[in-house]
């Protein structure tokens, strides 16, 4: 069985921890042309800091072919790509009180054998008390990060299903979870 992990290592999940109780003043983004989304970077500014999401492609095993696959990182060190960036800042000013991810297990099967495990994080939920703030992958092969503002936003993220349709070959079947992990 091929097992690929690519969720947020400790040291992200740690840094993303250190905002929850901190003032989240603005995010820096690309201008919403068409979708609410920026390529690979999302800059956000808090009173102790700013702070990188990042969506590169790296290529790795996806599924038997080797493909360009979106992966997030998030920290605080800046790349030069973000000079270059035409950002418009979208301010927030409110105390952030959880941060969650979105984490999915994707399984894919070949009759009974179970050939692939994937864990990925498909999002981050930041939640403000009475609304949230949302960072979402949507698609595996897009650097695209897809930014919702609301409430339940969860229930905006892609559903399980595209994965699970995906027109796989006969003999194969796709399995799907998703978790919602408060850090």
């Amino acid at each position: 069985m091929v097992q690929i992990d690519i969720r947020f290592k400790s040291d992200e999940i740690n840094t993303l921890r250190s905002l929850i109780g901190k003032k989240l003043e603005s995010i820096q983004h690309d201008p919403f042309n068409f979708v609410n989304s920026s390529s690979q970077v999302v800059q956000i500014n808090s009173e102790i800091g700013v702070y990188y999401l990042y969506s590169f492609t790296e290529t790795l095993d996806y599924y038997g072919m080797m493909e360009d696959i979106a992966v997030w990182k998030f920290g605080i060190e800046r790349k030069k790509m973000v000079d270059k960036k035409s950002f418009i800042t979208t301010p927030v000013q409110a105390i952030i009180k959880n941060i969650s991810l979105v984490q999915e297990n994707q399984r894919l099967y070949k009759g009974l054998d179970h050939i692939y495990d994937v864990w990925l994080t498909r999002g981050i939920i930041i939640d403000f008390g009475d609304h949230q703030i949302s960072f979402e992958k949507a698609v595996w092969f897009s650097e695209d990060i897809y930014i919702q503002k609301g409430y339940n936003l969860v229930e905006k993220f892609a559903s399980i299903e595209n994965f699970i349709n995906s027109g796989w070959s006969e003999g194969l079947k796709a399995e799907c979870s998703r978790e919602i992990v408060s850090i």
